[in-house]
């Protein structure tokens, strides 16, 4: 039985990557771009292409689910997502990168999971404090952010659709479309982590506070696949 859980785990990390969605939205522009579309093929075109685009949708849900997040996000869950990330970063950094620590903002605060003692969720919550009060904002800026996964599938949908259909437009020969690809896969790794970050922190980040403090941590039932025990939800007064 936990051999199906961790299977079942695996495959839906694999899922959730953002490299999943793009390279399965790369294989459809592939094939929209260099299958002959006459003849026989013309029919087998129609025929496989809705089911690809099915695919693609389903592999890129997170970044459908962000653009519907972005409109439904409350203030409240904004400033918890920046002390959520800022206290998993001091956690993290404290036992070590390879330690599975993860967190999920709510309204009244955040669910931390995969550390052992509540007192480590304190100590780290309050050396945030500190280090905002530094002017330290750069903690709640996190890379492993489910934003940053969205935006990365969000980026490479674009540019993708953007440069299909303007080597569409153009007739472009193999030649042109293999060069254009390859630079498009060029310039969304270049681009993926700094537009992430920005989005990330612009639109599902909030340090509109003057004061934060925890009213009480306890421990809670798993309810993500991700999340490892123990899982405490820390409840937050913010002013």
């Amino acid at each position: 039985m936990r051999l199906i859980e961790k299977a079942e785990k695996s495959l839906l990390r694999f899922l959730l990557r953002p490299l999943t969605g793009s390279i399965s939205y790369m294989l459809v522009v592939v094939f929209v771009l260099f299958v002959p579309r006459r003849g026989p093929n013309l029919m087998l075109f129609y025929i496989v292409l809705p089911w690809l685009l099915i695919g693609v949708i389903a592999l890129n849900m997170s970044f459908i689910s962000m653009v519907f997040r972005r409109f439904t996000l409350s203030e409240a869950i904004k400033r918890n997502h920046a002390l959520e990330h800022g206290t998993v970063f001091l956690l993290r950094r404290r036992f070590g990168g390879k330690a599975r620590i993860g967190g999920l903002a709510e309204a009244n605060g955040f669910r931390v999971c995969g550390v052992q003692k509540k007192e480590h969720v304190l100590e780290a919550f309050e050396e945030l404090i500190q280090e905002f009060g530094r002017g330290n904002s750069q903690l709640i800026i996190s890379m492993r952010c489910g934003t940053n996964i969205a935006v990365a599938q969000g980026l490479g949908i674009i540019l993708l659709s953007f440069s299909t259909v303007l080597m569409l437009l153009s007739e472009a020969d193999r030649t042109a479309c293999l060069v254009t690809l390859s630079f498009i896969v060029l310039l969304y790794f270049l681009l993926r982590t700094g537009i992430g970050n920005w989005v990330q922190s612009r639109f599902f980040l909030s340090l509109a506070f003057s004061n934060a403090r925890i009213q009480s941590i306890y421990r809670v039932e798993k309810k993500r696949f991700w999340e490892r025990n123990p899982v405490f939800f820390v409840k937050t007064v913010i002013s």
